[in-house]
């Protein structure tokens, strides 16, 4: 990949924490300290409780270090991007769908206005193409407002209410 592709997507000071054939990943918390995910943050919810294991049980319930922690993002131009979910997102929003019949974290990424296609080709991995190009800590902040929305949507959905 040329150096200045990758400057169109990256953030400074922020290098990928892996690079193949083209392709950077970032994980999460590599990015906790930009304005953008900070405020993507101070949108979530404090804790991402558990809806689909066993509602409730504190022990599942995510902080938003957590959930930081649980995403991976990836690109080689900055308009496709794949988003990976580790397996503690399990409990506090619906991978499969397998709690209700539709997709509802699919549902919120294909709602940003910037995402012209949105997949789920596995259960812990989407893919997204863009209308333009976002900077890795842009795509990071739209991936934790969706897991937000999807979060609050499968609660109101199975009737659990949500701490603030």
């Amino acid at each position: 990949m040329s150096w200045l592709r990758r400057l169109r997507y990256s953030v400074p000071g922020v290098s990928p924490s892996s690079s193949y054939q083209g392709w950077d990943e970032y994980d999460g918390p590599l990015l906790s300290g930009r304005p953008t995910v900070a405020a993507a943050l101070a949108r979530a919810p404090r804790r991402f409780v558990d809806l689909v294991v066993q509602p409730g049980d504190p022990e599942l319930a995510l902080s938003r270090a957590d959930l930081l922690a649980a995403i991976t993002v990836g690109t080689g131009d900055g308009r496709s991007w794949t988003i990976s979910l580790a397996e503690e997102m399990k409990p506090v929003v619906d991978t499969g769908p397998d709690v209700t019949d539709d997709d509802i974290l699919l549902a919120a990424f294909a709602a940003h206005p910037e995402v012209t296609l949105a997949q789920h080709p596995d259960r812990e991995c989407f893919e997204l193409a863009l209308a333009r190009l976002l900077r890795v800590d842009e795509l990071l902040a739209l991936t934790v407002d969706a897991l937000s929305a999807a979060h609050r949507e499968l609660a109101r959905r199975l009737r659990i209410e949500l701490p603030d």
